[in-house]
């Protein structure tokens, strides 16, 4: 109880490149609870570039909604509260708007220590630009030209074990710190090592003229050993100092929340590393966060948080990434009508320079899923290609839940389009909960843990997140017909359901949110559903959703070769058998 007396209402701030949210928590009846949301344009960018304007914003329209009093005449947070209509008692903020830290990347070998590194960037809001290692073929002078066209605003420097090489590191730091000094302009770059920590000392004699130098545990501490973890805070914190030199208000909200101002990846991937500790041990978590400027994919296994950014893909000012890495004709497979090509890609153009606009026309709508899919597809699959283990390869590991957030997702006028959204462009297997996060809360609730442990743990079950339903998905191939799986659900209070699920059928059974029930699964033989191999039976106990218990039967993966029209047909059927059209 004491954590009620002492801190009882929280508001927390999200600052993305095209929103800015405000959320208010308080104790109604013992529990933390989501009272309310606000929601303005983000001002992180043209033409303000101060994220001051629309956290204000923010707040006063919280301020209209609840009646509450958060801000005084001078404008500065009311803090503590004073009783039940002013002020609160914890700030908090998170933060994804801003620009990329251009980033240089330096380790003794390419597929050891410059791999760790690879991957402890590609968790945080970083642009590698270049990478140089200690035996890449170039000449010193290569180097330095390198060095001075990267310009970089950071760099990672890692390499040798801790006790390890150490005339090498050097080698390297001399060159690095002889490039830095080339670099034009007085402002100075962050360095952040992350390697043999005996050297620890030397490397910032040698750097600390020339680059302010961050020194880090090792993110390789054996050939062996790979300690990320321990790695990403210090980095995420570099990268937040150098957006704050980028654009205003970060450093007011840094005050304003005691130095609880956390990246939005981050926040994100606190909440799915803690529910991956409280659920099925023999299951992962997997959290995507679509955002205007980047996604997040964050899976968490056991207390093992593998997180991944990908700021080359997103639903706005980043969307045109997708056509980097896919094409026009792979986006409109998803379409349910008939749409060229050119229209796709005049449609990515244009809400590139428009990350704000929202479909007004059905055909716009149908595109924003389609991108959202692709997006999902293309940033799962980089992500599992840093996870470890067999979990990085084959079909999809079992997951438990899986939680999705972003405005794409959470607009939907239906929730059969998240739905389905998820379930394309994730492609689930066995059985799995899919939550959708329809106020961004995640993050906050990430950087909250921190503070008030308590709030993040009850806000989570406190209605501000959307069950869309348990998702049924077994795995095996067969003849478009042919039964895969004999079922009942045994609704607790109510009535049982029997039924058959046929390869490349979709269907739906009616459970609502807040309803539960016991779930019966036969699998045919060559299909498993997750319960010890093909053909193995089991009972599950399964939640309701905004749109039910979803039996998926298409088959993992889901076969996108065929031709154009026959799959735009089954694309509109899908979308009718979780209500998404009516």
């Amino acid at each position: 109880m004491n954590a009620f007396v002492e801190s009882e209402t929280l508001l927390a701030i999200d600052v993305g490149s095209v929103n800015t949210r405000a959320s208010l928590f308080d104790v109604v009846d013992g529990r933390y609870r989501l009272v309310a949301t606000g929601r303005a344009g983000s001002t992180a960018g043209a033409p303000l570039f101060d994220v001051g304007e629309g956290v204000r914003m923010a707040i006063e329209q919280l301020q209209a909604v609840t009646g509450r009093k958060l801000v005084d005449e001078s404008e500065s947070l009311i803090m503590p509260s004073s009783g039940a209509s002013s002020g609160v008692d914890v700030f908090v903020a998170t933060a994804s708007a801003g620009p990329r830290a251009r980033t240089m990347l330096v380790g003794l070998m390419p597929g050891v220590s410059l791999e760790s590194a690879r991957r402890l960037a590609s968790s945080t809001y970083l642009d590698v630009a270049g990478e140089l290692w200690l035996l890449d073929g170039r000449r010193e002078e290569e180097r330095l030209d390198l060095i001075v066209r990267t310009r970089p605003d950071l760099v990672l420097f890692v390499g040798g074990t801790d006790g390890g090489a150490a005339e090498s590191v050097g080698r390297l730091a001399s060159t690095l710190g002889l490039g830095l000094t080339l670099l034009p302009g007085a402002e100075k770059p962050q360095v952040v090592y992350a390697g043999n920590q005996r050297l620890a000392a030397a490397i910032t004699e040698k750097l600390g003229p020339v680059a302010e130098v961050t020194i880090a545990s090792n993110v390789r501490p054996g050939l062996d050993a790979e300690d990320v973890g321990a790695v990403r805070q210090r980095l995420s914190e570099v990268v937040q100092q150098v957006r704050s030199s980028r654009i205003s208000g970060l450093e007011e909200l840094r005050q304003w929340s005691g130095n609880h101002l956390m990246n939005s990846a981050d926040g994100f991937g606190r909440v799915i590393r803690y529910l991956s500790t409280v659920y099925d041990s023999g299951k992962g978590v997997l959290g995507v966060d679509i955002g205007a400027s980047q996604t997040t994919v964050a899976a968490g296994f056991s207390g093992d948080l593998q997180l991944h950014v990908r700021t080359d893909l997103g639903l706005g000012s980043a969307i045109t990434g997708v056509l980097r890495h896919a094409s026009a004709a792979d986006v409109a497979r998803w379409l349910p009508v008939p749409v060229a090509e050119p229209r796709v890609r005049d449609y990515i153009f244009n809400k590139a320079l428009h990350p704000s606009a929202i479909p007004v026309q059905m055909e716009e709508l149908h595109m924003e899923y389609a991108l959202a899919r692709e997006v999902m597809r293309l940033a799962l699959a980089s992500a599992r290609s840093t996870w470890p283990g067999d979990r990085a390869r084959g079909r999809m590991p079992p997951l438990e839940p899986i939680l999705a957030s972003g405005g794409v997702l959470s607009r939907a006028p239906r929730p059969g389009y998240a739905a389905l959204a998820m379930l394309d462009g994730l492609q689930p297997t066995g059985v799995a909960t899919l939550i959708l996060d329809p106020h961004g809360l995640t993050p906050a609730l990430g950087v909250a843990a921190g503070v008030v442990p308590l709030a993040t743990v009850q806000a989570l079950d406190s209605g501000g997140f959307v069950s869309l339903g348990t998702v049924v998905a077994p795995v095996g191939h067969g003849r478009p017909g042919r039964p895969m799986l004999r079922l009942r659900l045994d609704r607790e209070g109510g009535e049982s359901t029997e039924g058959q699920l046929r390869y490349g059928q979709l269907a739906v059974l009616p459970l609502r949110q807040g309803e539960f029930g016991k779930l019966t699964l036969r699998p045919e033989r060559g299909f498993d559903v997750g319960f010890g191999g093909p053909g193995k039976a089991g009972v599950v106990r399964v939640s309701g959703g905004a749109v039910g218990v979803i039996l998926d039967g298409r088959g993992r993966p889901l076969d996108l070769t065929r031709d154009g029209g026959r799959f735009r047909d089954l694309v509109q059927k899908w979308l009718w058998d979780l209500g998404a059209l009516e």
